[in-house]
């Protein structure tokens, strides 16, 4: 069966990648070997630019991603320099990305600033987005981050849809001279509608405090559900909170105990410290210290340090009244969970 040109390009560059990183192998010394004649040709290796010409399609980028996906960073950074030559804009981004991230090469972020700047001269908008990204964390370049916003912009009417996302961060981040939730909520819902699970979790949030759009508690449960059962492990503690204390949602303690679980087992600490405290007062899971001391040991470990668990979980403490799990410190209220701060 003839190989299909996706399988056919995925081999050729992984070819490309054994030749260039192994080298040829050395032959065996034959027993006797025979002398050379003057007229015998030296065998040389194949350079990448032959190793070019000889494969069908050879204008296209695809090999040297197919390198770089297959971890010959080197390879990828050869092939894609011999068509960055050519004025291949995605190979000079692959560039500035090997660049930027230091795979294969020294990291020199000031070379990936270059390298992206002339892929987005040459027509590639992804470059542009990257762009802004070095802009608004001061990575190649001072920290601008209204270059950033400029970049993103471009990317934007060039059809860069994620370029949605990035600005509407923008937008909300007051150091960045362009604050404006409304636009920030507008730019979301775009990202929002083409599936960016980031900016189904910024959306929820923005509905939550009402900022940018009206107030809207329902809604904003709405998208933190939604964001949580795709996976976003902030949005789930969100989720947690806002369905235990019946936010816009029906207050189930059950169900909330299972979302601060799940997130819980990703690793985030603030899941971890509440699940503890669920398992000390009995709140939507049966009472059990141990479970409690096994979750707010991973959250402690973490840096996350709670007084209320500390007491709680003291070998000669009193059992806290289950009703009372805040006696020590009413000011915690911690049944209710009310602003908490989910981290990542």
């Amino acid at each position: 069966m003839p190989m299909s040109p996706e399988v056919r390009t995925a081999c050729l560059a992984a070819a490309i990648g054994l030749a260039l990183v192994a080298g040829p192998a050395a032959a065996a010394e034959p027993a006797q070997k025979p002398k050379p004649t003057t007229a015998a040709a030296t065998k040389t290796v194949p350079t990448v630019p032959d190793l070019l010409k000889s494969l069908p399609d050879s204008d296209k980028i695809d090999y040297a991603f197919g390198a770089f996906q297959r971890g010959y960073y080197l390879t990828a950074f050869e092939i894609a320099v011999e068509r960055a030559k050519l004025g291949d804009a995605k190979a000079q981004s692959l560039i500035g990305y090997l660049y930027a991230n230091g795979l294969g090469l020294p990291r020199k972020p000031d070379e990936a600033v270059i390298w992206y700047q002339l892929a987005a001269k040459n027509g590639d908008p992804q470059a542009l987005v990257e762009l802004a990204n070095l802009a608004a964390l001061g990575i190649g370049m001072p920290v601008d981050k209204a270059k950033a916003a400029k970049y993103l912009e471009e990317a934007l009417g060039k059809g860069v849809v994620e370029a949605n996302y990035w600005l509407g961060l923008l937008c909300i981040d007051p150091s960045s001279g362009i604050l404006d939730y409304a636009r920030a909520a507008a730019l979301f819902k775009a990202a929002a509608d083409e599936g960016n699970v980031d900016a189904i979790y910024a959306l929820a949030a923005l509905n939550r405090e009402g900022q940018g759009v009206p107030k809207n508690e329902a809604e904003a449960a709405r998208l933190m559900g939604e964001a949580a059962r795709d996976g976003h492990i902030a949005a789930q503690v969100e989720y947690a909170i806002m369905m235990f204390n019946g936010t816009g949602v029906a207050r189930d303690q059950k169900i909330a105990a299972a979302w601060f679980k799940v997130a819980a087992e990703a690793g985030n600490p603030v899941a971890q410290n509440r699940l503890a405290r669920l398992y000390v007062v009995g709140e939507g899971v049966p009472r059990d210290l141990a479970m409690a001391r096994h979750w707010y040991g991973f959250a402690k470990s973490a840096g996350l340090s709670d007084d209320w668990l500390e007491q709680a979980l003291a070998p000669e403490a009193p059992k806290p009244d289950a009703a009372k799990p805040d006696a020590a410190k009413p000011e915690e209220k911690p049944l209710n969970l009310p602003g908490v701060d989910t981290g990542n």
